[in-house]
């Protein structure tokens, strides 16, 4: 008893602490082997040792050899002998974990060494039988340990490092993308061409992404950094990136920042000459001249950086400088070249609904009953009020939004738009008189003839425009197309109905009698006197 009883309690001590680096309860280890936890129990405690039988098992289920639970270490003395065989080359060290393998089957370590060698040496071999014999051994072992271990890369890496060799391209490209690093993986794939495109095209993301971070930190510094970026990787293909109308908008933001009126002027100037240029282009796939980027191509979406560049100079203009002569001139060019005039299509009444919510001047709901044409007896600001105590807005606007819905469906409201791409950035509420309900006329004043008998009169309620718009003569371009597109029609007069109920139309009041008799309207009808302001009708002959 005394002779096995330090061997019992060196097994004990072993099975016990295998068991817990591999996790595993006394249940657990007891189901894997088909004996009961209380063995498990008796084992670890030095009161009995197990069955010569269940030795090999146990081996298998800790991954070392039956020696070490035993009290030996046999997996060290491999470990001895292939750092030995190391100098001696691969065909040594393979036989050694081949050795290994015998008794410590589930030895990751051995396992791996093992494949490494089969690489090795397929990649080396003269034979194409014996390449493709060991490659596609390692392969085997390598995608073994791969499933059995997913999180460490490693074995994803080698195992697409030999796929690669063995000539399956597209399969090794695909595990090196799962890895952490993969462009360091995939670039050991590609040659010639291939790997320069590839080189190219990781050089292009970082490229943008450092333009990201520089524009971000928004300061003359970053800016140079980044011309200088562009000038050196791209040379003259830097308009073919969109990104030097960003560089001039940035310069402009900069300027406007620091109150530089005249250098804002002049770099949004060369922002949309750039934008232009940029737009000029094509729609379609083209190559990159630049050395570094010869073998990429690029996209050109028409329109892209102009708009951009647009809504940025109209959203983003602080007030001191919409009274600027020359940012007046830039904007009224843009007007001039940029927006186009068409009739305001059913389908798009809510496109009008959602301009005319966001660029009514909020404070003054009353001007969406004008733009709206909606019917006499809501068509007063007291019924508003009692109606919707305190102005209540959401209310306002649903109501204001089926009242479209409905005069737009029944084919009453109607009208021009003007448009910057896809938006509406202006709109000529108009259609025929005898179809609008109200004009802010009374009943009485509506029967009266404003012209001969068998005139067909054109009646345009309002003229919107986005406040990024106002002043840059897109007001009498849209009133114009209007004017121009009714005549076609067979109208014979036109009428409008400008309106100062409160203090706050005052400006707008003035800007819109002065629009209106700059193209020839005159006013017929001055009912001023009846609502406590001044509004007048005016018409002219088409």
């Amino acid at each position: 008893m005394s002779a096995t009883q330090p061997a019992a309690v060196s097994v004990a001590a072993t099975i016990r602490r295998l068991r817990r680096e591999k996790g595993l309860t006394q249940e657990a280890l007891a189901q894997a082997i088909g004996v009961s936890s209380q063995a498990i129990s008796k084992w670890e405690t030095g009161q009995t040792m197990p069955d010569i039988t269940l030795l090999l098992p146990l081996s298998r289920i800790f991954g070392v050899g039956v020696d070490l639970l035993l009290g030996g270490d046999r997996r060290k003395e491999f470990e001895e002998r292939f750092q030995k065989a190391i100098p001696f080359g691969e065909e040594l060290t393979l036989l050694v974990s081949l050795d290994a393998l015998k008794e410590f089957p589930d030895d990751k370590i051995f396992r791996y060494r093992l494949a490494c060698d089969e690489k090795i040496l397929g990649e080396r071999a003269t034979s194409r039988h014996t390449r493709d014999l060991f490659l596609n051994r390692a392969a085997i072992h390598f995608r073994e340990l791969h499933n059995e271990y997913p999180e460490d890369e490693i074995y994803a890496s080698m195992l697409a490092e030999t796929l690669f060799a063995m000539g399956s391209r597209k399969e090794a490209r695909k595990l090196a993308g799962i890895c952490k690093d993969p462009q360091m993986t995939l670039t050991r794939f590609y040659e010639g061409d291939e790997k320069r495109r590839y080189l190219q095209e990781k050089l292009h993301q970082d490229m943008m992404a450092l333009l990201g971070r520089l524009f971000a930190n928004h300061s003359r510094e970053a800016l140079a950094a980044a011309r200088s970026l562009l000038d050196t990787l791209l040379g003259e293909d830097i308009l073919y990136t969109n990104c030097l109308p960003s560089m001039f908008t940035w310069e402009a933001e900069l300027c406007r920042e620091e109150g530089n009126t005249e250098g804002f002027v002049s770099a949004m100037t060369r922002a949309y000459e750039a934008a232009k240029k940029y737009d000029e282009i094509p729609f379609g796939t083209y190559p990159y001249r630049a050395p570094l980027f010869d073998l990429l191509t690029h996209e050109v979406n028409l329109h892209g950086a102009l708009l951009g560049l647009m809504y940025t100079l109209m959203d983003d203009t602080p007030v001191f400088l919409l009274a600027n002569p020359a940012v007046l001139d830039l904007r009224r060019r843009i007007v001039e070249e940029q927006i186009d005039y068409h009739p305001m299509y059913r389908h798009e009444w809510l496109a009008y609904f959602q301009f005319c919510q966001r660029h009514i001047c909020e404070s003054n709901c009353y001007n969406f009953s004008i733009a709206f044409d909606l019917p006499h007896h809501e068509n007063t600001l007291e019924e508003w009020m009692k109606r919707y105590p305190g102005y209540d807005r959401e209310a306002m606007l649903g109501a204001y939004k089926a009242a479209v819905e409905e005069l737009v469906g029944g084919g009453i409201m109607g009208g021009y738009a003007a448009y910057l791409g896809n938006d509406i950035c202006a709109y000529c509420n108009c259609g025929a008189k005898e179809k609008y309900k109200c004009l802010a006329i009374s009943e009485e004043e509506r029967a009266i003839p404003t012209a001969p008998e068998g005139s067909k009169i054109l009646a345009i309620v309002d003229i919107l425009v986005s406040r990024f718009f106002q002043n840059s003569s897109i007001e009498e371009k849209l009133l114009d197309h209007a004017l121009t597109a009714a005549k076609k029609k067979g109208y014979t007069h036109a009428e409008v109905y400008p309106l100062e109920r409160m203090e706050l139309d005052k400006e707008r009041f003035n800007f819109l009698l002065s629009l209106y008799e700059k193209a020839g309207f005159t006013v017929i009808r001055d009912l001023s006197s009846e609502l406590g302001g001044r509004f007048f009708i005016m018409q002219k002959e088409l």
